[in-house]
């Protein structure tokens, strides 16, 4: 046994008619992933917008009312007002533990890049945040976007070109967000 397969698992024949060797890592530590460059002053903008959510009324606060008005509109048969909140936490949680492992990983400095390393669920998580904060902006001034939206959209674009190809990157999980 070389040190190879001390490091990087057993290695066998390639696979796939690729001639040589390939490595067979311990699936309980080693994870399928896409990187993404990414810039810090994308990670800050995520981070604002973060905060601006977090300082306006919840939809846990108001689920009550909102379950009032499903039940109104929808003879009873609507959608249960507490469980999109808890999905829309659920996805604030996944943004929040993302985004404090992706600073480690972008050095400081607003056009410094550095790269991460994404999961399919990670990526939905994110979408589906954003996208909930741009439905709260409605002018009501309960909810206010950052300015620096634009910085986290331009992360958006490049998190969905990233994970809508086939390329896949395999890193410890000691690099990923904790679950």
């Amino acid at each position: 046994m070389g040190i190879l397969d001390l490091m990087l698992g057993r290695s066998g024949e390639g696979q796939q008619g690729i001639d040589g060797h390939s490595y067979k890592l311990p699936e309980e530590s080693h994870e399928f992933v896409y990187p993404v460059a990414v810039r810090r002053i994308e990670l800050e903008a995520l981070a604002e917008l973060l905060a601006a959510d977090e300082s306006a009324p919840s939809l846990a606060e108001n689920a009550d009312e909102l379950q009032d008005t499903f039940d109104e509109l929808f003879d009873g048969q609507g959608p249960d007002a507490t469980d999109i909140a808890a999905r829309e936490e659920a996805a604030r949680s996944t943004v929040e533990t993302v985004l404090e492992t992706w600073r480690g990983q972008v050095p400081d400095g607003d056009d410094r890049l550095g790269v991460v390393y994404v999961q399919q669920g990670e990526f939905e998580a994110i979408r589906s945040f954003v996208k909930r904060c741009k439905q709260r902006d409605d002018g009501s001034g309960e909810f206010e976007l950052p300015e620096s939206l634009p910085a986290v959209a331009a992360l958006l674009a490049r998190l969905d070109e990233a994970t809508d190809s086939r390329y896949r990157a395999v890193v410890h999980t000691d690099l990923l967000p904790e679950s």
